[in-house]
């Protein structure tokens, strides 16, 4: 994983962790990446650090679950 990948994991990461939610929106904001790059990010860290958070279909986002455990801390 590239440093920048890195960076963008660490933010989903904290944004889970301080708001119980993140979205591709967040990351394109935050980091001017495109949807797509940002749907990758999320499935990698769902890959990574699985059971962390699940998908809301309601909200389209992603949030904390309850055996949510910081990656980075």
């Amino acid at each position: 994983m590239n440093y920048a990948a890195e960076q963008r994991i660490r933010l989903i990461d904290f944004l889970l962790a301080h708001y119980g939610h993140v979205g591709r929106m967040e990351l394109c904001d935050f980091y001017g990446i495109s949807e797509p790059c940002a749907s990758r990010d999320l499935a990698v860290y769902n890959e990574v650090y699985p059971g962390n958070m699940a998908y809301d279909a309601s909200t389209k986002r992603w949030c904390k679950t309850f055996v949510f455990q910081r990656a980075y801390p």
